[in-house]
């Protein structure tokens, strides 16, 4: 399996893309939330929007699903014909129509392609174009879900946005790669993650690879020493501070 990270950033950083990591495995294309401007690189990534197979929407905030006209609006330029699936928590069909429809009223009736949305409650297991998907709950602001996603023998805990909770602890177990919100450095802030809670936390499930995403701008600029210190001083998995276009391979 393959992870591009096509952003990394938190809701307002103006450096940062927000972030969206795109999964391919055998063939298929799998995309990790869609914020304001996350789509763009996943266009630029793939070439071919009709490529793209999934994808999923962990929260119903602008800075992880707001692109999704752009997406859809590549779609329809590009001629897609072959359907597209949208995963996500309750409601996704409303806010999905909602979103669409406030952007470009007309553009629901000019796709050629149908769209399968699949709901998910915390603690569902699915399977969505080969991919096997488990949520968790998230402890944030808005009602959000962790994802343990696999494919090709391969498995991605991806938070989200949010703080870790027990929920995380069990289906985060042993995956090999773990990409975490970490919004704080060391301090707790309601409803996120830290980057010293999300160490203990990969650490403790066993983690192959961890990479910290949706660092606040603060902490990610100015406290970066920091950071890579605290990363220097783990041995039990490998730690990443990725950028927008790292990839890994699983």
């Amino acid at each position: 399996m393959k992870c591009t990270f096509l952003g990394v950033g938190s809701a307002f950083d103006a450096g940062q893309s927000n972030v969206s990591v795109l999964l391919e495995a055998e063939g298929r294309n799998f995309l990790l939330d869609c914020g304001f401007n996350a789509g763009h690189e996943c266009m630029r990534t793939l070439q071919d929007p009709s490529m793209l197979d999934a994808v999923w929407v962990s929260h119903f905030h602008g800075d992880h699903f707001f692109g999704l006209p752009f997406l859809f609006g590549s779609f329809l330029t590009a001629g897609r014909s072959r359907e597209f699936h949208v995963c996500g928590p309750s409601g996704i069909e409303d806010k999905f129509t909602q979103v669409i429809d406030l952007a470009y009223p007309t553009m629901r009736a000019k796709l050629a392609f149908g769209v399968v949305f699949h709901e998910f409650s915390p603690g569902d297991a699915k399977s969505v174009v080969g991919f096997n998907l488990r949520t968790c709950v998230m402890d944030h602001s808005e009602s959000a879900q962790g994802l343990r996603i696999e494919r090709a023998g391969k498995a991605v805990f991806y938070s989200g946005d949010g703080r870790i909770t027990e929920d995380c602890r069990c289906i985060g177990r042993n995956a090999d790669l773990g990409i975490l919100e970490s919004y704080g450095l060391d301090e707790t802030i309601k409803g996120h993650s830290s980057v010293v809670e999300c160490i203990d936390f990969a650490t403790l499930a066993g983690m192959g690879k961890v990479a910290l995403v949706h660092l606040e701008p603060f902490v990610r600029t100015c406290r970066s020493d920091q950071i890579m210190n605290m990363l220097a001083q783990v041995d039990e998995c490998e730690i990443l501070l990725p950028e927008e276009g790292f990839s890994v391979e699983l």
